[in-house]
C-alpha cells in the first residue's frame, strides 16, 4: 500500500472534504464503526458488481484483494500483455494515484471502461469516480474509446431466470468525464499537498459532512455538538441549521426569538425550552377515525 498516496476512494473523499481525506489517511482508527445498515449497502454493491461481470463473460480477474494493490497492478499489466480482452478489478497506478476499475473490455485495439454502481441512475459522484479512472488509465498508456456507468434498471421485472442484460443499464459518460480532466489534474495535485501536511486541516462541520455521503468521521468532527441540538429541528433545511450554527447557536434555547420557524418547528423549540409535553389529541382522533378496516402494514425499511 506504500506505493500510492491517493486511491479512487480517497480522491472522492477529498472532493467531499479535505479534512475527511486527511483523517482517513492518517487517523483511520478514528472512523465511526460501520453500522449493519452501512455494511448491507457495501455488501449489496459487491454483489451487484459480481453480477455485472456476467455482462462480459470470459474475463480474468486481476485481484481478489484490493489491499494487495502492488500485485494487482502487476497482474493487470500481465493480463493486458497476454491479450486478455476482458479484465475484472483491473488495477492501475500513475504518479502515486491508484484506481481499480470494475471491468475493462478490449474492443479492437482500444479499451472500454465500465464502472458498476448499485444505484438506479448516474449521479455527480459517479462522474468524478469515472473521471479519476480515465485520468489514471489514460496516463498509464491505455487507449480508451469509451467509459460508462453500469447501473440497475428499475424498470426491469424479473419473471423467471434473472436476465442480467435487462437488469443493468449501460450509460456512456465519456463526454462528461473528458470535461473533468483539468479539474482532476488540479485536484490530484491539491489533495497530495493536503496529505503531506503535518496537521489536520482546520475545516469546521458543514453541509459537506453529509453530502454526497455521510462522512465516516462524524463522531470525531461532531463531538462538541450536544445530543439534542439545532440539528434535530424537524423539517428545517440544512442551510438554515448551519446559519444558526455559524452564528454561534447550538442549543434550542439559544435560537433568537425572531428567527423564522414554521409553526411545527416553533412548537418543537418551545416545548424543549419550556419542558412541556404537547399532544394533539384532536388531530390523533381525527386521523384514527379516518382509517377503515382491514388495515395492512409494511415496514418500509425492511421492505427496502
Amino acid at each position: 500500500m506504500g506505493s500510492h498516496l491517493l486511491s479512487k476512494s480517497s480522491f472522492l473523499k477529498g472532493i467531499q472534504c479535505e479534512k475527511q481525506l486527511y483523517l482517513y489517511k492518517h487517523h483511520d482508527d478514528w472512523q465511526d464503526p460501520i453500522s449493519e445498515a452501512q455494511q448491507a449497502i457495501f455488501d449489496r454493491g459487491t454483489n451487484v458488481g459480481i453480477l455485472a461481470q456476467q455482462l462480459f463473460l470470459g474475463g480474468a480477474k486481476a485481484t481478489d484483494d484490493p489491499r494487495e494493490s502492488d500485485m494487482a497492478v502487476v497482474r493487470t499489466r500481465e493480463l493486458i500483455n497476454k491479450n486478455i480482452h476482458v479484465i475484472y478489478e483491473a488495477a492501475f497506478l500513475f504518479d502515486g494515484v491508484l484506481v481499480i476499475s470494475d471491468i475493462i473490455v478490449k474492443a479492437g485495439s482500444r479499451w472500454k471502461i465500465y464502472e458498476v454502481k448499485s444505484s438506479t441512475s448516474v449521479t455527480e459522484p459517479h462522474i468524478y469516480d469515472a473521471a479519476i479512472q480515465y485520468y489514471v488509465l489514460k496516463n498509464s498508456g491505455l487507449d480508451i474509446s469509451d467509459i460508462s456507468i453500469v447501473y440497475l434498471n428499475n424498470q426491469y421485472v424479473r419473471m423467471d431466470k434473472l436476465d442480467v442484460q435487462e437488469l443493468f443499464t449501460i450509460e456512456s459518460v465519456l463526454g462528461l468525464v473528458k470535461e473533468q480532466w483539468d479539474f482532476v489534474t488540479d485536484k490530484v495535485s491539491a489533495l497530495k499537498k493536503v496529505l503531506r501536511k503535518k496537521s489536520i486541516p482546520d475545516i469546521n462541520i458543514g453541509p459537506q459532512c453529509h453530502n454526497p455521503y455521510d462522512c465516516s468521521f462524524l463522531g470525531y468532527c461532531w463531538k462538541d455538538v450536544p445530543g439534542y441540538s439545532i440539528f434535530d429541528i424537524a423539517g428545517m433545511r440544512t442551510d438554515k441549521k448551519f446559519e444558526l450554527f455559524n452564528s454561534g447557536k447550538l442549543k434550542l434555547q439559544e435560537i433568537p426569538k425572531d428567527f423564522k420557524l414554521t409553526s411545527n418547528q416553533r412548537i418543537q423549540v418551545d416545548s424543549e425550552i419550556n419542558g412541556n409535553t404537547i399532544i394533539d389529541k384532536k388531530g390523533i382522533k381525527e386521523f384514527l377515525n379516518s382509517l377503515s378496516y382491514p388495515l395492512y402494514f409494511i415496514d418500509f425499511e425492511t421492505f427496502m
